[in-house]
C-alpha cells in the first residue's frame, strides 16, 4: 500500500487546499480438505461420504484520490468543496475438486468451481458552508455519491446488470462550546453500501450439501443514516469528568440472508433486501475525585438496542437485542507512591424474536446471557525508580453454550526500572496470564444466528522490554484520578475483551 497527502495554506487566512491519493494491492490464498458425512433417512440410504479439495485465490487492488478546498467568505464563514474518486477490483478464483475415496485422485468439479471478478467505482462530491465562532461552529451542506458496480464470472455464463446509482446525503455538524472543557456535539452521517459480487452472482454453491448458498442479482444497495450526539465535560483543576454519547442508526434496504429449510434437513440461503432495521447506542463515563484526589470514584455504563429483521422460510421476523453494561471503580491514591483500584462490571445480552404482529415466534429461540467482571489493580513505587504494577480480572459468565462457558481469572504483573538522569529510559519485565486462563468469550447476534465463541489465546508468557523516550521534555505524570494509568486501563480493557 502507498498513500500521499499534500496540503497548502494560502496567504489569505482560511483559504486551504489539500489532495490525497492512495494505492493498494493484496493477495491471499487458502486450501481446504472437506469431508461431508451425511445420513439420509427418507428413503433410508444410510451414510454417504463425499470428499472435496478446494483451492481458492483472491486478488484485490484499489486506488483513490480526494481533493478538498476551503474558501473564506467572511471572518466566520467559509465554503468547503470536496471530491473523491475510488476504485476497487476484486478477483476470486475458486477451484473445487472431487476426490476419489480409494485412489485419492482429484477431478475438477466445474459446477462448484468459479472464477469471477468485480469492479466497483465509488465517487463522492460535496459542498458545505462552515461557520466558526468562539462559542459554536456548524456545517451544513449536501453531497452526492455516484456508484458503479460491474461484475462477471470468467468461467460461467453469469454476469449481473451493471448497477449505476446516485445517492444524495445531507451534511450536518454542530458544536457548542460552553467553555474550554465543556462541549456539545451533534452530527449526521449518511453512506451507501453496495452488495458484494458474491451476493449478486446468481450461482449456486453446494459445496456443503447441507447448506446451499446462491446470490441475488436484484439486490439494492443498503443506505445507512446515523445521527450522533455527545456531551463532554472535563474539569482540569478538580479532575471531575463526564463523557456521554448517543447514536441512532437506520438502514434502508438492509441485506439479510433468507434461510429456507426443506423436509430433508437441508437449508438454502440467499440474500434479500428488507426494511425496518434501526439501532440505538449510548454510553457514559463519570469520574469524581475526593480529598485532593486521594479517593476517586468512577462509573461507566452502556446500552445498545438492535431492532433487527431476519427471514426464515421467507417469513419476516423481528429480533430485539439488548446489550447492557454497568460498572464502577473505587480508586485509592496515597501520596505519589501507591495507587489501588477495585471495581465490578455487570453486563447482559438479551435477545427475543417476534412475528411482525408482535407475537412470540416458535421458529427462533430466545436467548439471554450475563457476566460479572471483578477487577483489582495496583501501582506501587517500591523505590523512586522501581515500580511494581499488577491487575487481576475475574469474570463469571452465565447463559452461554455449555461448550463455551468458562470463568477465567487473568493475572498480569510487571516491574519497571527507570534509567538515566531524566528517567527517559525504562527497563520492564512483564508477566502475562499467570494462571494460564486467557480466553476470549463473547456472544454475537447476526440475523437469525446466535454465535457463542471462546478463543484460546497465548497464555502465560513473559516479556522483557526496553523503552527510550526521545522527547525533549519529560513531564511528571499526574497522580490519582486515573491519569497515571490511562494506558494501563486501556490495556486491561483490551485483554478483557
Amino acid at each position: 500500500g502507498l498513500s500521499l497527502l499534500y496540503n497548502h495554506k494560502f496567504r489569505k487566512r482560511g483559504r486551504n487546499f489539500s489532495a490525497s491519493a492512495s494505492l493498494g494491492n493484496s493477495q491471499s490464498g487458502s486450501t481446504q480438505d472437506v469431508t461431508n458425512l451425511s445420513y439420509q433417512y427418507i428413503p433410508f440410504l444410510g451414510a454417504k461420504n463425499t470428499f472435496q479439495y478446494t483451492d481458492q485465490e483472491n486478488t484485490n487492488s484499489n486506488y483513490g484520490v480526494r481533493f478538498t478546498y476551503s474558501e473564506p467568505i467572511s471572518k466566520t464563514r467559509s465554503l468547503d468543496f470536496s471530491a473523491s474518486h475510488n476504485f476497487s477490483y476484486t478477483r476470486n478464483d475458486k477451484k473445487t475438486y472431487n476426490i476419489d475415496s480409494l485412489t485419492k485422485v482429484r477431478t475438477m468439479n466445474n459446477i462448484l468451481s468459479n472464477d469471477y471478478e468485480n469492479n466497483y467505482y465509488n465517487d463522492r462530491v460535496g459542498v458545505s458552508m462552515r461557520t466558526t465562532t468562539k462559542k459554536y461552529n456548524y456545517t451544513i451542506g449536501i453531497s452526492a455519491q455516484p456508484v458503479d458496480l460491474r461484475g462477471k464470472s470468467l468461467t460461467k455464463d453469469s454476469a449481473y446488470k451493471p448497477i449505476t446509482r446516485v445517492n444524495i446525503f445531507p451534511i450536518a455538524r454542530f458544536t457548542y462550546n460552553f467553555s474550554r472543557s465543556k462541549a456539545l456535539n451533534m452530527s449526521y452521517n449518511g453512506n451507501a453500501n453496495q452488495p458484494s459480487f458474491s451476493q449478486l452472482q446468481p450461482v449456486v454453491d453446494s459445496s456443503n450439501p447441507q447448506s446451499v448458498v446462491a446470490g441475488n442479482p436484484n439486490l439494492k444497495p443498503s443506505i445507512n443514516n446515523t445521527v450522533n450526539l455527545s456531551y463532554n465535560n472535563f474539569n482540569f483543576i478538580s479532575g471531575k469528568t463526564l463523557f456521554t454519547n448517543l447514536a441512532f442508526t437506520t438502514i434502508k434496504n438492509q441485506i439479510v440472508n433468507n434461510t429456507i429449510f426443506d423436509p430433508s434437513g437441508k437449508q438454502f440461503s440467499s440474500p434479500e433486501n428488507v426494511g425496518g432495521y434501526y439501532n440505538v447506542m449510548g454510553f457514559y463515563t463519570f469520574s469524581k475525585p475526593y480529598k485532593n484526589r486521594k479517593y476517586v470514584i468512577t462509573f461507566n455504563g452502556s446500552a445498545n438496542y438492535n431492532h433487527n429483521v431476519n427471514l426464515v422460510n421467507s417469513i419476516r421476523n423481528i429480533g430485539q437485542n439488548w446489550i447492557l453494561s454497568q460498572g464502577g471503580v473505587f480508586e485509592f491514591n496515597y501520596k505519589e507512591w501507591l495507587e489501588l483500584g477495585t471495581g465490578v462490571t455487570y453486563s447482559i445480552n438479551d435477545l427475543k424474536y417476534k412475528n411482525p404482529d408482535g407475537a412470540s415466534t416458535t421458529a427462533l429461540k430466545n436467548a439471554s446471557s450475563n457476566a460479572w467482571t471483578f477487577t483489582h489493580y495496583g501501582n506501587i513505587d517500591v523505590t523512586k525508580r522501581l515500580i511494581l504494577k499488577y491487575d487481576v480480572d475475574y469474570t463469571i459468565n452465565n447463559g452461554l453454550a455449555s461448550a463455551v462457558s468458562q470463568n477465567p481469572v487473568l493475572i498480569n504483573a510487571s516491574l519497571e526500572q527507570q534509567l538515566f538522569k531524566k528517567k527517559n529510559g525504562i527497563l520492564k519485565l512483564a508477566a502475562y496470564d499467570l494462571l494460564k486462563q486467557n480466553t476470549n468469550i463473547s456472544r454475537s447476534v447476526n440475523g437469525a444466528i446466535i454465535t457463542d465463541t471462546r478463543v484460546n489465546r497465548l497464555t502465560r508468557y513473559f516479556m522483557l522490554t526496553f523503552t527510550y523516550r526521545l522527547q525533549k521534555f519529560v513531564g511528571q505524570a499526574a497522580q490519582g484520578g486515573g491519569f497515571r494509568n490511562v494506558k494501563d486501563a486501556a490495556e486491561r480493557q483490551i485483554r478483557m475483551f
